[in-house]
């Protein structure tokens, strides 16, 4: 059975995101497209339907193995560090996100934790690397463990060795994006993620409709046949 808390705190928290974000971005929530898998019980997929039913159940879970865990939240400079925000430099380039949780192990032991809703797991670490780094830029402490919170099943899933993911690599990914991005390179990664791609229309590799419009490896593939 879902507690009081989890519901309540869902009631008053899911409309008002979908009010602030349909706000945002000037479009209708109903026209919004539903991941995931149409079933019998759920035949528009993951829609406002669905996440009602099932969002609760994902919080109430995340409660209970929070009151379970003996973890803390990370506290510095009299803050607690929940959806902490960075800003930072990488060389030249500017960097600018959000961690979902920074947190404090049993162990005592500094923990960046990222929240996954969806069914998709990362299988790299990557993503709490450069969170880690971001932390040691910003807070001047660099966190040791990093994890991946499946809301899906309650699982805290830890990503091994984050050192390897340091300042001077991240230095040169982002400095090797940003002369990619000045010469107008943009290579395609075909994955999963394609689907959910907010250009796919105007990938070729993915056969986007509008390729062939505006992607110039629709004109190369052209000028073979």
């Amino acid at each position: 059975m879902i507690e009081k808390l989890a519901q309540d705190y869902w009631n008053s928290t899911f409309q008002k995101l979908i009010d602030e974000k349909a706000a945002e971005t000037e479009t209708i929530p109903s026209e919004w497209r539903a991941g995931g898998r149409a079933t019998k019980a759920f035949p528009d997929k993951e829609n406002d339907i669905w996440w009602s039913k099932n969002g609760p159940e994902m919080v109430d879970t995340f409660i209970q193995w929070w009151k379970n865990s003996n973890w803390q939240v990370y506290v510095a400079n009299d803050l607690p560090h929940i959806e902490a925000g960075f800003n930072v430099m990488f060389g030249d380039v500017p960097v600018r996100g959000f961690v979902d949780l920074i947190a404090v192990t049993p162990d005592g032991q500094i923990a960046v934790i990222d929240y996954k809703t969806g069914t998709y797991m990362p299988d790299s670490g990557m993503q709490l690397g450069l969170y880690a780094c971001c932390v040691e830029m910003t807070l001047g402490v660099r966190p040791t463990r990093g994890f991946f919170y499946n809301a899906r099943s309650g699982i805290m899933e830890e990503v091994t060795d984050l050192s390897r993911w340091t300042i001077p690599l991240f230095t040169e990914l982002f400095k090797q994006f940003e002369r990619a991005l000045a010469a107008e390179i943009f290579l395609p990664s075909i994955g999963m993620m394609c689907k959910s791609c907010s250009v796919n229309k105007y990938c070729y590799a993915y056969g986007g409709e509008l390729a062939g419009k505006y992607d110039p490896l629709a004109s190369i593939d052209e000028g073979n046949k």
